[in-house]
């Protein structure tokens, strides 16, 4: 996302400054009569889900009323984050989607609609996880390495063909970042729904997901991970070797995923459903159930998270400038 016209930091405190202004009065107080909607971008029984619908029945315990989640996936994830961009900002209509905002506003750009602004139409509510991302192929292929599968993908007489969910998501420009290290030629292949039965099939050569989609097939046997982008190995999969590991120094990511409101929604509220976030990551049944999906609960304050959100799109602007000018 390019800042519009002043940097992300100024974004930062006007947001803050403006909550304040318009918050205090206005604040939504619930009453227990009213529910609390989490809009997602990806269909039910997807890793998102899964999580998100974890969250929110320990959320609805701590806030004494109902927390539904309602399925909107298509378009990137654009049509859950435009509902939620235009709902009322009394913390009723909420999104779960990933801490990039960077990435949020770029799948509109990319579709040739008005992007969203950080801390403007869309705001930070907190962190939900953190996943590990992986390097995946169609367990047919079953390379032992990262070298045996870029030597596989550099032999191939076409581009080797991977998924995302739109150009400038994180599947895109992870995918490009790795073709780039290792030399192979690469076809970006967006999907509207989940791709996993292509790459399964073999009809995509490789992708790179997050390990809340990914270590269930992989430990099913569906598909192989041959690297992980974290620093560390992933407990859920400790015999996956790091990028760093295998060859490739400083080829280090980690993603995130974050609840997000309407962005003039009051900073008290944001404030109530952040504690109400962050006491359900505590929760010992929701630890569990991400930690089988290998990703890592994130709570924190509401500061905490807009500081990482804000640098983590800037992050995300950096290496999209890095890989849009690369040569084709």
């Amino acid at each position: 996302m390019k800042p519009r016209p002043h940097a992300i930091g100024s974004l930062l405190h006007l947001a803050s400054a403006a909550a304040l202004a318009i918050g205090l009065p206005a604040m939504a107080q619930t009453t227990g009569t009213q529910t609390v909607r989490i809009v997602l971008g990806t269909p039910s029984g997807s890793a998102p889900d899964v999580v998100t619908r974890a969250v929110a029945e320990a959320m609805a315990n701590e806030l004494g009323e109902p927390v539904v989640v309602e399925n909107r996936p298509g378009a990137g994830g654009t049509l859950a984050t435009a509902t939620v961009a235009a709902a009322p900002a009394d913390g009723r209509m909420l999104n779960v989607s990933g801490c990039s905002g960077d990435s949020i506003t770029h799948a509109f750009v990319a579709q040739g609609r008005p992007p969203l602004a950080l801390f403007t139409d869309l705001t930070p509510v907190g962190r939900v996880m953190r996943d590990h991302w992986l390097v995946l192929t169609p367990a047919t292929l079953r390379p032992s390495t990262l070298k045996e599968f870029a030597d596989h993908l550099r032999a191939l007489p076409q581009p080797a063909a991977y998924p995302s969910q739109g150009e400038g998501t994180t599947p895109h420009l992870q995918a490009e970042r790795l073709a780039q290290a290792l030399g192979f030629r690469a076809l970006h292949v967006p999907y509207k729904e989940s791709a996993t039965a292509d790459l399964v099939a073999g009809r995509l050569a490789f992708a790179v997901q997050g390990s809340a989609s990914a270590v269930p097939l992989v430990k099913a046997g569906r598909l192989t991970a041959v690297a992980v982008l974290s620093e560390e190995r992933l407990a859920a999969l400790p015999d996956v070797p790091t990028a760093q590991e295998a060859g490739l120094p400083g080829h280090v990511f980690n993603g995130g995923v974050c609840l997000w409101a309407p962005g003039a929604t009051p900073l008290t509220v944001l404030r109530r459903l952040n504690s109400a976030l962050n006491t359900a990551l505590q929760q010992p049944a929701v630890r569990a159930r991400l930690a089988t999906l290998g990703v890592d609960p994130t709570p924190g304050a509401l500061e905490e998270t807009n500081q990482f959100v804000a640098q983590f799109a800037a992050e995300g602007t950096r290496l999209r400038a890095a890989i849009m000018a690369a040569p084709r």
